[in-house]
């Protein structure tokens, strides 16, 4: 008979963590290994891994993020990295591990939500979530003067800078991404580590991107007295002719705010717990996404 366990301490178990790394790589094709050896991966990352006579055979992470809505301090629980091994698919596992997570948190939070791809749409409602939609704020710009200069994160001195500014936080922000500085490391360390922005005369970090006329501002670190328009025409080129976030403004006075639609992406949040989204047209910070 098979012997079957749920395991949350991934991160200090060398076979689960290889077990858990070699999954998400199949699945997802993410690579959280140098995430780990970098030393990033902390205490707010939570693998819920279920093995199968010691393979890694399903997984449901816990992100726990930390922030302020509309002036309070609030606690929500993302869940992601949601997978099964092919050869233990059709088994329950998924449904297990979900009932186990939610019977653990549903309560030590202040609401709980998921992204999930279309192939799934059906599947998140049977344990009470409920399809939600997230808000972009964008407006048109022009004026940039690209004065911003590259940060390298493998460099010692413009990695403490970054995390420097980051201590400082986002002035701007409505839902900010507080203490946590290991999922900050996982975007800027990977997927948008050419995108780390420092403008000297503002001591203002940023990660952001050009996407062919727009710029995506994923997130901006700088003294609460920050000129926010000085910032954007530092980091905008004189390409620019529009200007994203990926947050929420604290003050959404002069930004278009659109149902944002990301592809093969659905918001779901669970019933009978905080729903920020309806509430407020808000998202979570893109550099949240766990």
């Amino acid at each position: 008979m098979s012997t079957e366990q749920i395991h949350t301490n991934v991160r200090e178990g060398p076979d689960l963590r290889a077990g858990f790394f070699a999954l998400a790589r199949e699945t997802f094709d993410l690579d959280f290994e140098p995430w780990y050896r970098g030393g990033w991966w902390g205490e707010r990352y939570i693998p819920y891994l279920l093995t199968v006579d010691g393979s890694a055979a399903a997984n449901v992470s816990v992100n726990v993020l930390d922030t302020r809505f509309q002036g309070l301090p609030r606690r929500y629980i993302q869940l992601g990295t949601v997978m099964t091994a092919p050869a233990f698919r059709g088994r329950g596992y998924s449904r297990r591990l979900l009932e186990t997570v939610l019977d653990r948190w549903r309560d030590r939070c202040d609401g709980v939500y998921l992204y999930a791809n279309d192939s799934v749409l059906d599947f998140y409602p049977k344990f009470g979530f409920r399809p939600g939609v997230e808000t972009v704020h964008s407006r048109p710009f022009s004026g940039g003067r690209g004065t911003a200069r590259p940060l390298d994160v493998d460099r010692r001195e413009d990695l403490d800078l970054l995390l420097d500014r980051y201590a400082l936080g986002n002035p701007f922000c409505e839902l900010p991404m507080l203490d946590n500085r290991g999922f900050l490391m996982f975007y800027c360390g990977s997927f948008l580590r050419d995108c780390v922005r420092y403008l000297p005369d503002l001591r203002c970090a940023a990660v952001a991107e050009e996407r062919g006329e727009t710029l995506v501002v994923h997130d901006l670190f700088c003294p609460p007295e920050t000129d926010l328009e000085a910032a954007l025409a530092g980091l905008a080129g004189p390409n620019i002719r529009r200007v994203e976030l990926g947050f929420t403004p604290l003050d959404p006075d002069g930004w278009e705010a659109a149902p944002l639609r990301e592809e093969d992406t659905t918001l779901f949040v669970l019933a009978g717990r905080e729903d920020p989204f309806s509430r407020l047209p808000c998202r979570m910070p893109s550099l949240s996404h766990g």
